[in-house]
């Protein structure tokens, strides 16, 4: 278990059990209680757990967080069109021939792809295999698309870990395209796995823009991991359903908001 799925694991028991020592949790999870105890005070600084003598406590507030992950199916159920229309603006309003871009696999974003084909020249970067079946047909040598490697999530369709981060950091992006399943003002954008969330992080250092789509049925959700702030994206693009309260909010915070 890598590093990161085994911090999510152990918030997941966490939230079972309400609480556990140090010895049962290293007991569980097969690594040394040093390393138990690094995760553990690495969640608390999330403040995901509260820390207690020779173990954890499941902190209360994060009852709301939403562990379990949809299945690709699901998602891609849920407004679809509202997610056509918000990828189909996207597309149009910022995205140039020229660009090098970024699309993660979000089932809003990845479906730009297929809407890029008309430009001359592109550059596309993608950690999911969604994004790249729909941008296949139109790949061509001046229409390049790149993809990285590392450990595939078939939940969610994309290339994670160390080797997808390590791709990322290495190239430099006009424009993220990034979605997330939830957001909340405390907790900003989130998604469930911290793996897709890492590599997600290095998108957005790798951008000189961040372009966020999302549409309004995810707007009060809150899950595990979290993937960026609004002070981490310049565009909020999202549909009519979105409340004055959180409309005020993105808008005081600097980022263009645009209602689709």
């Amino acid at each position: 278990m890598l590093p990161l799925q085994r911090k999510q694991a152990l918030l997941a028991y966490l939230a079972d059990k309400g609480a556990a020592t140090l010895k049962e949790l290293s007991d569980r999870f097969g690594v040394s209680e040093m390393t138990i105890r690094r995760d553990l005070n690495a969640l608390e600084q999330e403040h995901r757990i509260r820390r207690s003598h020779g173990g954890a406590v499941y902190q209360e507030q994060t009852q709301g967080i939403v562990l379990d992950e949809p299945e690709i199916t699901v998602k891609q159920a849920i407004n679809r069109d509202v997610k056509e229309r918000l990828a189909a603006y996207a597309a149009q309003m910022f995205v140039h021939s020229g660009d090098t871009i970024v699309l993660e696999n979000g089932t809003t974003v990845s479906r730009m792809a297929e809407r890029l084909c008309h430009l001359e020249q592109l550059t596309l970067l993608t950690n999911g295999i969604d994004t790249l079946n729909w941008f296949r047909p139109y790949a061509t040598d001046r229409r390049q698309m790149i993809c990285c490697g590392g450990m595939f999530r078939d939940v969610s369709g994309t290339f994670v870990g160390p080797v997808a981060e390590e791709f990322f950091s290495r190239f430099h992006a006009d424009t993220l395209f990034l979605s997330a399943l939830g957001y909340s003002p405390e907790a900003g954008f989130t998604d469930p796995n911290l793996m897709d969330t890492q590599v997600k992080k290095m998108m957005i250092r790798s951008a000189n823009k961040v372009v966020m789509l999302l549409d309004s049925s995810k707007i009060g959700k809150r899950y595990f991991s979290p993937v960026a702030t609004l002070a981490d994206i310049h565009v909020f693009v999202t549909d009519s359903g979105l409340q004055q309260g959180d409309r005020e909010r993105i808008e005081e915070s600097g980022a263009e908001l645009h209602i689709v």
